[in-house]
């Protein structure tokens, strides 16, 4: 196991005309395993590459417990030095060697005996069920055991930090669920610290103890998966971390209003952004009698989608092209009216974009006119 911290880390290219990662600030326990989550773009492949020693921080440190390992653009230990265990996007297996050749060929620089070797590989592979598979090529294996062999590799030298660059994304979706499940298992077998990168929730969900949202190279949010769903800090993040209804509506005495919907929240902007999950709004053609739930008003069904047990249904509010969509077990008529209820604590409230730039427009126009007469005035 081994803590990782990381201080102030920002990496730039092209002469920092792009800013990959910017002042990125981070501690990663003794056997955590923690996700970072993000769009594409966002620097999550730059981030782990800083980490397993790929790569280097324009500036910022990097530490492995208290020893420094990289430092304002140096390299101080490489990354053969840094016990780490690493299993890539594509799995990387080489395709003329066996699952056995492929698991032992990080052992064959260390000077290590055949038998010792023999012993290490039988020994992982045993613990992820591919011992019977070890004489086949990669071609020969089905894609759980070619995932399964590249993490067998990435264990077999007992690493202190075990790095998951989206490793589920070559898996069908049926497979995915018992992959993530065998990765959480091995490491809270083996203690191993864990570090997983991707832009699927569900990877980070299934198996990390707390989550980074990564966003055009800012960390953005720090929390465990079900703090972060609840209480993101944008709408973005809200977006990124799991499916939600983003609705715009006009502030006033009674609350937010989007067409027929009236939310009853109260904020001083005159619009926002309304979020409300899918699972926190409930469809009833009858009056709901539960404090956890709210009345918003009347809605129209539009569209009804069926998804294996389940309908997603389309409402509008009336007298208005904004949607809202949840799920229901039982489905609903297209063009039906329904009353739209949501659980109160779960209506989330955004400014908008152009809000927060307009408020930081007028704060640097004002900062600017203060500095400019301080210089007349001296």
């Amino acid at each position: 196991m081994v803590k990782i911290i990381v201080k102030n880390i920002s990496k730039v290219f092209k002469k920092g005309k792009v800013i990959a990662l910017d002042n990125v600030n981070i501690t990663i326990e003794n056997g955590e395993r923690f996700g970072i989550l993000g769009p594409s773009g966002a620097g999550k492949t730059t981030f782990m590459r800083i980490i397993a020693g790929l790569d280097v921080p324009s500036t910022g440190e990097l530490y492995f417990d208290d020893k420094l390992v990289a430092s304002n653009g140096k390299l101080l230990v490489p990354p053969e030095d840094r016990k780490i265990g690493m299993v890539f996007q594509t799995w990387a297996l080489y395709p003329n060697l066996t699952a056995f050749e492929n698991i032992a060929f990080p052992l064959t620089n260390m000077k290590m005996s055949k038998e010792e070797i023999r012993k290490r590989v039988e020994e992982v592979a045993k613990i992820l069920d591919i011992h019977h598979v070890l004489n086949h090529l990669p071609r020969e294996l089905s894609g759980g055991q070619q995932q399964r062999v590249a993490l067998a590799r990435a264990l077999v030298k007992d690493p202190s930090l075990l790095l998951l660059d989206e490793p589920f994304s070559n898996l069908d979706a049926r497979m995915r669920d018992s992959a993530r499940a065998l990765v959480k298992e091995v490491q809270s077998r083996l203690g191993v610290t864990l570090l997983i990168v991707s832009h699927d929730p569900a990877d980070i969900f299934a198996i990390a103890d707390r989550v980074g949202v990564l966003v055009k190279g800012k960390l953005v949010q720090v929390g465990k998966p079900e703090e972060v769903y609840d209480n993101p800090v944008s709408i973005q993040v809200a977006s990124l971390i799991g499916e939600i209804n983003e609705l715009e509506g006009k502030v006033t005495n009674e609350g937010v209003v989007i067409g027929s919907f009236r939310f009853p929240v109260s904020i001083s902007n005159d619009k926002v952004l309304i979020g409300i999950r899918p699972e926190d709004v409930k469809l009833s053609k009858d009056v709901i009698r539960d404090d956890a739930w709210t009345l918003v008003g009347k809605g129209r069904v539009k569209v009804i989608g069926y998804q294996g047990g389940l309908f997603r249904i389309t409402i509008t509010p009336l007298n208005s092209d904004d949607e809202i969509f949840t799920y229901s077990d039982h489905p609903i008529h297209s063009g039906e009216e329904v009353l739209v209820y949501v659980k109160k604590d779960k209506i989330k409230v955004f400014e908008k974009i152009k809000i927060l730039f307009k408020k930081l427009y007028f704060s640097i126009l004002f900062y600017g006119f203060l500095w400019f007469f301080s210089q007349f005035s001296s």
